[in-house]
């Protein structure tokens, strides 16, 4: 531990404090981004088709991604 690691550990955890983890069934499932590389040119297709079809590609991409992995058990 480095000079000042007992000093650090002891500030994050006071004495007599537990520590626990979060409770995460509490926690609401929050919107967050999810970022890929695509060539601009298909990018502007799909938007266009999506735009067509009165549908996001926020929607497509989800559809896409739960048919093929499945959801996340809660």
């Amino acid at each position: 531990m480095s000079k000042y690691g007992a000093i650090i550990e002891k500030a994050r955890k006071p004495e007599g404090q537990k520590a626990r983890k979060p409770d995460l069934q509490k926690e609401p499932d929050r919107e967050v981004n999810l970022s890929i590389k695509v060539k601009e040119s298909r990018r502007r297709h799909w938007a266009a088709e999506a735009k067509r079809q009165g549908i996001t590609l926020t929607a497509v991409i989800t559809e896409a991604l739960s048919k093929k992995f499945g959801e996340p058990e809660l």
